[in-house]
């Protein structure tokens, strides 16, 4: 159904709310695309539509599938062990993602823990309010904040705080930094790219930044990614060797123009101080 949708990235959640421990380390499996060959000919016109647009934009994958951890805790010492480097269960997972239950695991989820994505349920009611300065250091650091609008299919109370509380969060962002994804439970909670674009709109994002929460945000959340699991930085160390021509310049005697055609040497000081009187004479002169 998704890729009838015209959708070409998956990321496989794995959910947790407490302690990771090596059992919840990333044991999901890519789907097998070449499976899907078989499959009813809507669906094998759906993939060979994909793969079609990929040529056209000169793309080698028409079809992504990574995998995420999402971690739901009140708790901010459970969220610093999850989120530390040494942890392996979370460097299994090509996304990080936490969904803070409590203002201070969200004031620690913008200022220091290294996830991708901070996410919410927006159909309850928040127990904290979006300030812009908090979310405003986590876009600074690269971080994305991610809206899930199956919600706001379900029942009416659901939808009623979904709208209202997205439209809170994209004015304390400015729009910005923000991605939009399913959060699915079925199929037929799945919707294209251009309904979502302007659902997005009704709370509260431009239509610039809509298309942007669905195409180069995310395309920024997995560079983000990418570059966590990497070197922070790199330095190059060359050796110069000095040229021959400035070895022992020093000893060199330096010759100094003055006025006229006489010079002087810095290594001579009993002619410079001949030089100087000469010339206090001549002035005497000229001024009788």
């Amino acid at each position: 159904m998704a890729i009838r949708l015209g959708i070409d990235l998956f990321a496989l959640g794995h959910d947790v709310s407490e302690t990771l421990t090596d059992r919840d380390k990333c044991s999901m499996q890519p789907l097998d695309l070449a499976s899907l060959q078989s499959g009813t000919s809507s669906l094998q016109d759906a993939l060979r539509m994909q793969q079609g647009l990929a040529w056209k934009h000169s793309s080698q994958a028409s079809i992504n599938q990574l995998t995420r951890l999402t971690l739901h805790t009140e708790d901010s010492s459970v969220a610093a062990q999850a989120f530390t480097g040494a942890q392996a269960a979370a460097a299994s997972y090509n996304l990080l993602a936490i969904e803070p239950l409590s203002d201070q695991v969200l004031q620690q989820a913008c200022a220091s823990l290294d996830v991708d994505i901070i996410t919410f349920d927006l159909s309850k009611r928040l127990p904290f309010r979006f300030k812009p300065g908090p979310l405003q250091v986590a876009l600074k650091r690269g971080l994305h904040l991610e809206i899930c609008y199956a919600s706001a299919l379900r029942e009416e109370t659901a939808r009623r705080n979904f709208f209202a509380n997205a439209l809170a969060l994209t004015r304390a962002t400015r729009g910005k930094g923000i991605v939009v994804s399913s959060s699915a439970r079925s199929a037929f909670e799945l919707r294209g790219p251009y309904d979502v674009i302007n659902m997005a709109t009704l709370f509260g994002l431009s239509e610039h930044d809509s298309k942007a929460a669905l195409t180069t945000n995310c395309e920024a959340v997995i560079a983000h990614a990418q570059a966590r699991k990497a070197y922070k930085g790199a330095v190059l160390i060359e050796a110069v060797r000095p040229a021959q021509d400035n070895i022992d310049q020093t000893s060199q005697a330096v010759q100094v123009p003055l006025a006229g055609p006489d010079t002087v040497s810095l290594q001579s000081p009993a002619k410079r101080k001949t030089l100087a009187s000469n010339t206090s004479k001549q002035r005497k002169r000229k001024s009788r």
